[in-house]
């Protein structure tokens, strides 16, 4: 795991590397087509969720997101010009290919993000795009969820007629997810996980494009280590989650330097005020936090640098809870039974 995690210098890369002419191709697809879906499961899932923000963010664009087990009660809606991009890291997830096959009765076309040439999900759809992660053999997708987000971000700026602008934000973004990867970076995040490695709870916040990231944070958590993880958007903590909160808990906060930052932080004060152990994972420091994990500026990139920190953390606290990462107790990495 960990040396998948350290692999997203490069990996994320390699996922923006495609044929600009294909890109635009599939960006017009996405911007004719009357109705368009992502569809995925978990952590590809919580790729596709952010994909909803991002397009909506940047291409102004209305894209549905629906859980591939959740797909196939969507089909009255779905007809010959309706489009669905299927994301999945090994292609052969039993739920995502149930969802194509109900798309495909409704003569829908499919695109897919997969990271396997020749996986069922490569050859059943119209036309797919290869994230170029490498192989993936830890349980826990970190390479694969990270290049999933840039070819997302990629595509958007494509629908929204700035691929160059998209193209240099996510070479930005690698160079700097490079300068930030190193030993001391993690013996930082070691530090703190030997802090919160004996808590019962783990709480995530973020709003816009990162409320999807506390939600694989909490998946990235939950998988390794073992620890009751749950993700929020920050807007919804005075709806039942503050009530979880006692003296101690910890609480990640994933922070963006966007418009919703000042809500954020506004959300983190509030876990403290009752008692929470503030985790700040922001490009700047906040009186708030009670630890900081810096992380650079990148814009709507934001999702790709700010979920890397935690996909670090929770390899520790698997590590000094005594658990193999590697593979977890009662987890498959592709799930191809339902």
């Amino acid at each position: 795991m960990l040396k998948e995690i350290m692999e997203q210098k490069d990996t994320i890369s390699r996922a923006i590397n495609q044929d600009d002419k294909e890109i635009e191709k599939i960006a017009n697809e996405i911007n004719k087509a009357f109705g368009t879906f992502f569809t995925g499961c978990g952590t590809a899932g919580n790729v596709c969720m952010t994909g909803e923000y991002i397009f909506s963010k940047i291409a102004r664009k209305h894209i549905n997101f629906i859980v591939s087990s959740e797909f196939p009660n969507y089909h009255h809606f779905l007809t010959d010009k309706t489009l669905l991009i299927a994301i999945s890291q090994s292609g052969e997830t039993a739920d995502v290919l149930e969802a194509i096959e109900a798309a495909k009765k409704e003569g829908v076309k499919i695109i897919s993000l997969v990271n396997v040439m020749g996986s069922s999900l490569d050859r059943k759809s119209d036309h797919s795009f290869l994230i170029n992660a490498g192989p993936e053999k830890a349980v826990a997708s970190t390479k694969a969820a990270t290049s999933q987000l840039a070819l997302v971000t990629l595509l958007a700026y494509a629908c929204a007629g700035r691929l160059n602008e998209g193209r240099r934000l996510l070479i930005e973004t690698a160079s700097k997810v490079n300068d930030m990867i190193n030993p001391r970076y993690e013996k930082h995040i070691r530090k703190l996980a030997e802090k919160i490695c004996e808590s019962d709870n783990l709480y995530i916040i973020g709003r816009s494009l990162n409320y999807p990231m506390a939600l694989e944070s909490a998946i990235k958590i939950q998988e390794v280590s073992y620890i009751h993880a749950q993700g929020f958007a920050g807007g919804e903590l005075k709806h039942g989650p503050l009530a979880l909160i006692d003296k101690g808990t910890p609480c990640i906060a994933l922070v963006a330097e966007d418009d919703v930052k000042d809500d954020v932080i506004s959300n983190a004060m509030e876990i403290k005020s009752r008692g929470g152990y503030i985790i700040g994972v922001a490009p700047n420091n906040n009186e708030v936090f009670d630890y900081w994990i810096k992380v650079p500026d990148v814009g709507d990139a934001s999702p790709i640098v700010n979920i890397i920190p935690v996909q670090i953390l929770s390899y520790h606290l698997a590590v000094l809870r005594g658990h193999d990462p590697d593979y977890p107790k009662n987890l498959a990495k592709s799930v191809t039974v339902k």
